[in-house]
């Protein structure tokens, strides 16, 4: 058995051009003999709520759609943008053009090949439907420059474009033309990646089969992040949907599946002894936050979320929610990251005061009505940490009552205004990929708050239009400052991710899903 240990450090967008021949040899193909075909048999804890790529941002559903689709550019292994359909990135001095040459002969899972005409439906599609929408605000007109072309034209320039664009939170992937007009979770599950869909049965399994015809990036020397050259070694892989942890690992140890995802600490260690199993820790994996509902009572009261905010003790929350795989950090940044803000928020964040909450709830209008904390059983962080913060909660005299509903319901509810007031969540993909996802949670046309706030507004657009990285930074500590003060989430601490695959399984490397390219079963 080995432990492997997985860090992230993402570097900023060095040039405005990227070519693809220039990023060639970033990442080589794991050295030695292949073994094609096969069955990969993956264990996840919840259903995804779409396979509609674009709509979801859901883990979940990114498990599963990274390996069906494919978008213009994407992340490689350092979180950096490189192209993906596109063969580059061309931008004009001034930042208010991007030219995106496509690569030729991409083919869709329907046989059909990718042109400019299915890339613009697809993002006029993302406009209306995708998950992170906001990331297109600036581009005033997708405009096909050719058959094989695209060019944006922008209404502002922003500097931080790209890396934005490249997010595969809800990424922008291209599907046919004719798909593209349809509405959201209507479409056939049509991608250009090297697995195409087969079937969904819900609290059951996903399946997918290799794209025989599927066109690899020649240009790059291997495959690096979710780009790169692709190579699909396995026949299938079947996502089973597991949701107790004991069950995915006894499924693991009898060899029914080959890889397993969100492992209880104590089960990991366990198994770190088992020759048969190989265990993946990644200790940065997510932040465990409790989002606020603006515009539910008691927490439309601002006092009433300060009270909350003060009443929380973050380490006894993190010891028993993540079973001891955690870190304690009052930043909207991990430590090592170019946006971390410092000391601000720090003195509020390390203990909590039990005399400035009570003070902070006698000012508010709070009448002793429910403080409802939504939550899920899918991810054990998120019903332990909620089952805790009731707890501390009460102890302030607040009614809190712990909401608990499968993980598809509550990403319905959580979109309404009603029946809950606090939600227990693990953001994983955000602050890996820097400050830009986690303050566009904050803001925009669907805040996870809810409500929205001048003073968030103008910081989040501060930071992705802000000329230097100084700029960025100092609008990022601003919204930092603005979080503890307006209190739209409250940071719990730092999860780490505790994963398990069958020694059998070769090539695979943690990242922000599990890759089923070059990866084979020996």
């Amino acid at each position: 058995m080995k432990s492997c240990h997985e860090s992230r450090r993402p570097t900023p967008l060095r040039r405005l051009l990227i070519a693809a021949a220039a990023l060639a040899g970033i990442a080589a193909a794991p050295a030695g003999a292949q073994t094609e075909g096969g069955e990969l048999v993956l264990a996840q804890g919840a259903n995804p709520p779409s396979l509609d790529a674009m709509t979801s941002s859901s883990e979940s559903a990114r498990n599963i759609n990274m390996n069906i689709f494919e978008s213009l550019v994407t992340i490689d292994e350092n979180v950096n943008p490189i192209p993906m359909l596109a063969k580059s990135i061309e931008a004009s001095d001034d930042l208010m053009t991007y030219v995106f040459p496509l690569r030729e002969g991409v083919k869709f899972h329907n046989g059909d090949e990718m042109t400019a005409a299915d890339v613009k439906a697809s993002l006029e599609r993302y406009r209306e439907f995708g998950a992170t929408r906001g990331m297109l605000d600036k581009v005033a007109e997708i405009e096909i420059t050719g058959e094989y072309e695209i060019t944006f034209r922008m209404s502002e320039a922003t500097p931080t474009f790209i890396e934005g664009f490249a997010s595969p939170r809800a990424p922008a992937v291209i599907i046919p033309e004719e798909e593209a007009a349809k509405g959201a979770n209507e479409i056939e599950i049509i991608g250009t990646g090297p697995y195409r869909f087969v079937e969904f049965v819900p609290d059951s399994h996903v399946t997918l089969e290799k794209f025989a015809d599927y066109t690899a990036n020649e240009d790059f020397d291997g495959p690096t992040g979710f780009g790169g050259n692709k190579t699909a070694y396995l026949d299938k892989a079947t996502y089973r949907i597991i949701p107790e942890a004991g069950a995915r690992i006894a499924a693991l140890e009898a060899g029914e599946v080959q890889w397993a995802d969100q492992l209880p600490v104590p089960a990991a260690k366990r198994l770190m002894s088992d020759p048969e199993v190989t265990v993946f820790e990644a200790r940065q994996w997510a932040f465990l936050t409790l989002i606020m509902n603006w515009k539910l009572p008691p927490t439309d009261d601002i006092d009433f979320r300060r009270a909350v905010l003060y009443a929380i003790e973050p380490e006894e929350v993190m010891a028993i929610a993540t079973e001891g795989f955690y870190d304690l950090n009052h930043g909207w940044q991990y430590p090592d990251r170019t946006y971390n803000a410092g000391d601000i928020g720090k003195e509020i964040y390390q203990v909590a005061d039990i005399d400035k909450a009570k003070e902070f709830l006698g000012q508010s209008s709070y009448d002793g009505e429910e403080f409802q904390i939504l939550t899920d059983p899918n991810y054990g962080e998120h019903s332990r940490a909620a089952v805790v913060i009731a707890e501390q909660l009460k102890g302030i005299g607040i009614n809190a009552v712990v909401k608990q509903l499968d993980w598809a319901t509550v990403l319905k509810i959580r979109l309404t205004d009603e029946d809950w007031n606090g939600w227990t969540l693990m953001q994983g993909l955000e602050p890996f990929l820097g400050p830009y996802g986690i303050a566009a949670k904050m803001t925009g046309e669907q805040p996870h708050q809810r409500g929205t706030d001048p003073v968030l507004d103008d910081g989040y657009n501060r930071l992705i239009t802000g000329a230097t990285v100084e700029d960025r930074q100092q609008a990022f500590a601003d919204i930092q400052t603005a979080v503890y003060d307006l209190v739209p989430q409250i940071k719990i601490g730092d999860v780490g991710r505790m994963q398990a695959g069958s020694a059998r399984l070769k090539g695979f490397k943690p990242f922000r899903a599990p890759r089923l390219n070059d990866v084979w079963l020996e």
